[in-house]
C-alpha cells in the first residue's frame, strides 16, 4: 500500500497537467465549437450545434479543405510506406556506401518544417526554381509545369515535400524491424531454397506488421494536422486548391475572427483523427491477445 501510495504521488502532478492542458482543453474546445464568440474578452451566446450546420451544409471551402487533407493524407501515407520499406531492404542488403546512403536518407529528419517548406518552395518556383531550370538544362522545357502555382499540382507539390521529409522515419522503423527478424529463420528459409526475393517476400515483409502499424500511425498524426508546409508553400492557395483542414481552421479563427466555427473545425479535425486511428490501436490490442 505504501509503493501504491508513493507511485501516485509521483503521478499525480503528470495526471494533473495532462487532465487540465489535454482533457480539459478538449472540453472547454467543445464548448466553444457551441457558441457565436466572435470578439476577444466577451463571451459568445450558446447556439448548439449551429456551426458545424454551417460548416457541413453551406461552407464549401471546409469541405474542400477536409477533401485536400484526406487526399494529401492518402497520397503521403500511400508513398512513404513503400518508399520506406524499399529502402530499409536496400540498407539490410549491405550495398556499396551504406553509411553514406543511410545519411542522405535520415538528413531530412533533421530539416524543420519552416525550413523544409522554404527549400521546396524555391525548388518548385515555376520562374526560377530548380526542377524547371534542370529541365530547361537538359534540353526538355517541354516538360516544365507551373507545380505550386497550379490548382491542380498544389497538393500534390506538398505531398512530394512531407513524403521527403518522413521517408527517412519510415525507413528507419522499418530497418529496426527487419533487423530484429530472427537470422536462424531467414537463414533455414535459404536452406530450403528460398530466393533472396522469395525470403524478403514471404518472410521478411510480412514479419513487419508491428512497424508498419508505428509508421502508419505517425504518418496518419502528422498528415491530418498539416500546417506548417501547407501554410508556407501555398497558403492554402492558389485560390482554396490547397486548402487544408489546419490552414482554413487558422484563416476563420484569427482572421475572420469566427473563433466559435475555428474551434468546431478543431473539434471536427480531432473526431475525424480518432475515426481513422482508433481503428488501428484496437486491432493492435487484439492481436495482443491472440
Amino acid at each position: 500500500m505504501k509503493k501504491k501510495m508513493e507511485l501516485l504521488f509521483f503521478l499525480l502532478p503528470v495526471i494533473v497537467l495532462v487532465a487540465l492542458f489535454v482533457y480539459g482543453f478538449i472540453g472547454w474546445s467543445f464548448y466553444t465549437s457551441q457558441t457565436d464568440w466572435k470578439v476577444i474578452g466577451e463571451t459568445g451566446k450558446y447556439v448548439g450545434f449551429e456551426n458545424y450546420k454551417i460548416l457541413f451544409s453551406r461552407d464549401r471551402t471546409f469541405k474542400k479543405a477536409l477533401f485536400n487533407t484526406l487526399k494529401l493524407s492518402a497520397i503521403f501515407i500511400g508513398c512513404t510506406i513503400p518508399l520506406g520499406l524499399i529502402l530499409a531492404i536496400l540498407l539490410d542488403l549491405d550495398i556499396v556506401a551504406k553509411k553514406a546512403f543511410r545519411i542522405v536518407f535520415l538528413l531530412p529528419l533533421s530539416f524543420s518544417f519552416v525550413a523544409s517548406a522554404s527549400m521546396w518552395f524555391w525548388m518548385f518556383s515555376p520562374e526560377i526554381g530548380v526542377i524547371n531550370s534542370f529541365l530547361k538544362l537538359l534540353g526538355l522545357g517541354f516538360l516544365e509545369q507551373p507545380w505550386i502555382t497550379s490548382g491542380d499540382q498544389s497538393v500534390f507539390c506538398i505531398a512530394v515535400a512531407y513524403i521527403w521529409q518522413f521517408s527517412g522515419f519510415a525507413t528507419l522503423v522499418y530497418y529496426a524491424g527487419i533487423s530484429g527478424v530472427s537470422e536462424d529463420i531467414r537463414e533455414a528459409a535459404r536452406i530450403d531454397g528460398a530466393t533472396r526475393f522469395q525470403e524478403y517476400w514471404r518472410i521478411v515483409i510480412p514479419m513487419q506488421k508491428p512497424a508498419t502499424l508505428t509508421v502508419l500511425v505517425i504518418l496518419l498524426m502528422y498528415s491530418l494536422k498539416v500546417f506548417d508546409l501547407v501554410w508556407l508553400m501555398t497558403g492554402g492557395g492558389p485560390g482554396k486548391s490547397s486548402e487544408v483542414l489546419s490552414t482554413f481552421m487558422y484563416k476563420t479563427t484569427f482572421s475572420r475572427n469566427f473563433f466559435g466555427r475555428g474551434a468546431a473545425i478543431g473539434i471536427i479535425m480531432f473526431i475525424v483523427s480518432l475515426i481513422i486511428i482508433l481503428p488501428f490501436f484496437i486491432r493492435r490490442g487484439e492481436s495482443a491477445y491472440e
